[in-house]
């Protein structure tokens, strides 16, 4: 009987190793074919479960109250709202009334100077700024760790920019003439000069790879102002071409990829690289602000009686039937980084693409007077404070 029972109980054992192999084989086997499936299915799952995981919602900015950076956040400012922030390279510089400072984009000081210029102005170009005093004859070229150059005009200066080659121009008036132009190289050694004795110069933009500029001069016909471009090529002392003028005071001119782009006060106006008027657009309302990027234009006007403010879009030289969206009518700021445009208004940011399309918002607890987005963050700035949030767009 013994033995008996030790037969049966070694069938039994015998079973159930059996049974516990085959188990392991099904659920193998199952493990398998899951992995097969998810191989073949993984562009119908895969963005939704990265997405979930690694992407802000609705196109970056997130929805609700956005989270303000800590540790270095806020950046005091001395002297409250008259400084200046410009994105420089993977960095900012800051200019307020007695200093010139240089962050990284993580608020790191990287070098801060004292200086005296009694109204600063501060220009950004690639990893360069040019900084110079309007109403004086001082200005000097900074790079993120130290001065690269000052100089002093020949007389009082009171227009500046800087090119991506960190080519300056500085203009500059006396009794002389109407308006003196010289370009600088990286240097600070001048070797173009050009001299305008019946209109005023108000902008000078570099091409895009700093062998020639645009002027643009106002003048006066019929009791109303008129703006024109000048092309130069620094080669030769006598202008490529002239374009028409059109009757309004160009505020920025800058180059798209097929052409010229003017924003003025009253229209905007497209010209394409021989300076021939392709296109143009009369604002309905008074303009309140702007910002030009890449291809990109956005304008921003102010119907203040039916309390209206509208934003106006349009890519390349071609504005004569732009994107026309319906803000808030507290909207105050405009910034757009070549393929979107940043709103910026009492309770918050809102984001468009380049159709129009909103895409993203994100509500701000304090009041904002301005934006500047440089990379994945956006720099709020405040009466006499700055402050970041994150956006991954």
């Amino acid at each position: 009987m013994a033995v008996t029972d030790i037969s049966e109980l070694r069938k039994k054992r015998q079973a159930k190793k059996t049974k516990n192999i085959i188990i392991k084989i099904f659920v193998v086997l199952l493990i398998c074919g899951i992995i097969v499936v998810a191989v073949f299915t993984g562009d119908r799952w895969y963005p939704y479960l990265r997405d979930m995981f690694t992407s802000p919602p609705a196109g970056g900015l997130s929805q609700g109250s956005a989270e303000l950076a800590e540790g270095m956040f806020p950046i005091k400012v001395e002297g409250g709202m008259g400084y200046q922030l410009m994105s420089m390279d993977n960095a900012f510089a800051l200019l307020d009334d007695s200093q010139f400072h240089v962050y990284s984009t993580e608020g790191k000081i990287m070098t801060e100077k004292q200086h005296t210029y009694a109204n600063p102005i501060l220009c950004v170009s690639g990893n360069k700024a040019l900084i110079y005093d309007e109403g004086g004859r001082e200005f000097s070229l900074e790079s993120k760790y130290k001065t690269v150059y000052s100089r002093t005009a020949e007389d009082v200066i009171y227009l500046a920019t800087l090119s991506s080659s960190d080519y300056a121009a500085v203009v500059t008036r006396s009794d002389k003439f109407l308006a003196m132009l010289k370009i600088y190289d990286q240097n600070g050694k001048d070797f173009f000069t050009y001299y305008s004795y019946d209109s005023r110069i108000i902008n000078v933009t570099f091409n895009s790879q700093s062998t020639g500029c645009v002027v643009t001069v106002l003048t006066a016909e019929g009791g109303r102002l008129m703006s024109k471009l000048i092309r130069f090529d620094f080669t030769d002392k006598d202008p490529k071409w002239e374009s028409t003028a059109v009757p309004t005071l160009a505020l920025d001119v800058r180059f798209t990829g097929d052409g010229i782009v003017m924003i003025g006060d009253t229209m905007t106006a497209c010209f394409n690289t021989d300076g021939v008027l392709m296109s143009q657009y009369t604002y309905e309302n008074p303009i309140t602000d702007y910002d030009a990027n890449g291809a990109m234009t956005a304008i921003i006007t102010e119907n203040s009686d039916l309390r209206r403010t509208e934003m106006i879009t349009f890519i390349g030289i071609d504005c004569n039937s732009p994107k026309v969206i319906v803000l808030d009518d507290n909207s105050k700021r405009v910034f757009t980084d070549g393929k979107s445009a940043y709103i910026l208004d009492s309770a918050g940011i809102d984001v468009y693409d380049s159709l129009g399309v909103h895409i993203a918002e994100t509500r701000l607890e304090d009041d904002y007077d301005d934006l500047c987005k440089i990379g994945k963050y956006i720099f709020l700035l405040g009466y006499d404070s700055i402050n970041r949030i994150s956006f991954s767009g």
